[in-house]
């Protein structure tokens, strides 16, 4: 399948249809989005990314590509439009194309309703879809102070320099490539 027509489908597809089709293992129970925001600067790619917030519960003061959840019924490239605008206030141009994607679990608490004072612990398989995007005017970047507390372009050569985990280093690295273009 060529990038027009990948883009096509995700663009006509929501999370839900993405899971049910899934043929992979294991099968996520959720789907979220990395969008990789490319730099003006094409003789020497970069990505914008951010750093979390230190009073997140995850991976504080870490940094990441911005990106988020896709809402039920929502659909995916219309999730990454909404997610730079949220996180970054930039607006989607033009989707360029789709990259390596990754799962990764997370714990989850469930109210146990047998037992109104206990929780349930439940682990939760997300997979990531990322894409590599296009904005306007990069220059006017304001932070959602909620999630991000900075950000900056990271090219090959700066990357690290950033505190983030080895899967997202590994999603800059790929976004730097399907960026060299």
């Amino acid at each position: 399948m060529n990038i027009q027509d990948s883009l096509a489908l995700r663009a006509a597809q929501t999370a839900e249809d993405y899971i049910a089709v899934y043929a992979g293992d294991p099968k996520p129970h959720r789907i979220v989005i990395g969008a990789a925001i490319a730099g003006s600067d094409r003789s020497t790619p970069s990505v914008l990314i951010v750093q979390r917030s230190a009073h997140e519960r995850s991976y504080p003061n870490e940094w990441e590509i911005p990106g988020g959840h896709v809402d039920p019924g929502e659909y995916i490239l219309d999730t990454v439009a909404r997610e730079v605008l949220e996180e970054t206030s930039l607006v989607v141009t033009r989707v360029v194309n789709e990259f390596v994607g990754f799962d990764y679990w997370t714990t989850k608490y469930e109210e146990d309703e047998s037992n109104n004072t206990d929780d349930r612990v439940v682990s939760i398989c997300t997979h990531q879809l990322n894409f590599c995007v296009e904005v306007g005017d990069a220059s006017d970047i304001k932070l959602n102070p909620d999630e991000h507390q900075n950000h900056a372009w990271c090219t090959k050569d700066t990357l690290e320099q950033f505190k983030m985990t080895p899967t997202m280093k590994q999603v800059i690295l790929d976004a730097l490539c399907a960026l060299d273009y």
